[in-house]
């Protein structure tokens, strides 16, 4: 009997664990190509510029699968953190971007990878409203004339400097729903011109749709994204913070699970 009642007990504390395992939905292997038999399931990947109002190109990448290019689907712009490029997005994220059936479009920040060179230093695009956001501008402008877009589902992901022109996407360009890992509150506050100014006003536009993501040991940007969801964001929106001191990339890569976090509030509000 009392043997009979240990196995009880193991039998629980397994099922637990088991529960507790599967708290997060795995994330979708990357099945692309793996054959050839069916177009409709063939990644393409098709190079694009664009020409923001200030004259710069901007580079980028639309990514769809072959058979279904002019079917028309939600679109998630992918945007990369500072001093990397769109080559930042790996193939584990986009493909299981393309699974869902979403056209996916990377691109460069002006300064970086193949897109025009910035107005003055690198560094000056973090502090200068009128440069990287612009460079969203011109690829939403893009997306939306598509056939295979839907224009009225359109999502950015940003890393970094990348999470904040996400936030202006959201804020000014009409974007359903943006995600944001790692951004900062400076950043923020000189894109969308959204500070402590705001606060305690009778009426200015807030946000939804938005999800931000940090490392907790990543200097302040735990203290900047939660300032930014209890002032500027209503519902729906959350924020989740990693015991890690990694930033942007860094920090996904460290936990995978942040993949299925994203997909998953795609899934729910795109």
């Amino acid at each position: 009997m009392r043997l009979f009642g240990l196995y009880i007990i193991i039998a629980a504390v397994l099922i637990g664990c088991g529960k507790k395992k599967l708290e997060w939905t795995p994330v979708p292997d990357s099945v692309i190509n793996k054959s050839n038999k069916n177009p409709a399931s063939k990644k393409r990947t098709e190079e694009l510029t664009v020409k923001t109002k200030d004259g710069k190109d901007i580079a980028g990448s639309y990514i769809y699968f072959e058979g279904l290019r002019d079917s028309r689907e939600p679109a998630v712009i992918l945007i990369h953190q500072f001093n990397q490029s769109k080559d930042e997005w790996k193939a584990d994220i986009v493909d299981s971007l393309l699974v869902m059936h979403y056209k996916v479009i990377a691109y460069d920040i002006r300064g970086h990878g193949k897109s025009d060179k910035q107005d003055g230093e690198l560094s000056g695009l973090l502090t200068d409203s009128k440069q990287a956001p612009e460079d969203l501008a011109a690829i939403v402008d893009w997306a939306k004339v598509q056939k295979g877009i839907d224009s009225t589902k359109i999502a950015a992901i940003g890393t970094s400097i990348g999470g904040n022109v996400a936030i202006y996407g959201k804020l000014k360009l009409d974007i359903k729903v943006a995600i944001a890992v790692s951004n900062g509150k400076n950043t923020f506050e000189v894109f969308t011109g959204y500070d402590e100014r705001m606060i305690g006003r009778a009426f200015f536009p807030k946000m939804n749709n938005l999800l931000l993501i940090s490392g907790k040991k990543d200097g302040d940007h735990e203290a900047g994204q939660k300032w930014i969801l209890e002032n500027f964001v209503i519902e729906p929106k959350e924020m989740k913070v990693f015991d890690s001191d990694k930033h942007g990339m860094e920090l996904i890569e460290e936990h995978p699970e942040i993949r299925t976090l994203m997909l998953n509030w795609l899934k729910k509000y795109l």
